[in-house]
């Protein structure tokens, strides 16, 4: 496991196959995989070594607590379009709560703005999904557009929030 950047208590690495059982477990879980998307699927082991081997030299990076070395979930970005990037991240079920979104993202956007000289980065955020949406905003990041009612879930109308952070120029 070959580190490309720490940030905080988090570690990145390129996605590698000695947790392919973890992220199995992580993308079927389904409290986790409705936070990330309104389609229903299954991921086989199969499936994810796929995933694995085409994330090699792309920006998608898994985390491990920096201490610990224990595998906490993957991130990176979804989409570049010249100076905007989106950002995702997915942690696992274990790891939740425990404080790493904050550095995962922080570590993101430093790599989004340092590493790769974008001017924006972005994310789409469930608005039922409280935990995020709370970290972006302590993060920084404002709502620059919301869709309404792309879901519905428990009863209620769940809207996608999309959240923006610009560079800060000196």
């Amino acid at each position: 496991m070959e580190e490309l950047f720490k940030y905080g208590k988090c570690t990145f690495t390129r996605p590698n196959i000695d947790n392919v059982d973890d992220m199995v477990e992580m993308m079927n879980n389904e409290k986790i995989i409705s936070m990330l998307t309104t389609r229903k699927r299954v991921i086989t082991r199969e499936a994810e070594i796929e995933w694995i081997n085409e994330h090699q030299s792309d920006n998608t990076f898994s985390v491990y607590d920096s201490v610990t070395h224990e595998y906490i979930g993957n991130c990176g970005y979804n989409e570049i379009d010249g100076k905007r990037g989106e950002i995702g991240i997915t942690i696992r079920e274990a790891m939740q709560g425990k404080h790493y979104a904050k550095d995962i993202l922080n570590g993101l956007i430093d790599y989004g703005f340092n590493v790769l000289g974008l001017d924006e980065v972005y994310s789409i955020v469930f608005s039922d999904n409280v935990r995020s949406v709370n970290c972006m905003t302590q993060l920084g990041f404002v709502e620059y557009h919301r869709e309404k009612n792309v879901t519905e879930r428990n009863g209620h109308q769940v809207d996608d929030i999309y959240f923006s952070k610009k560079r800060q120029r000196p």
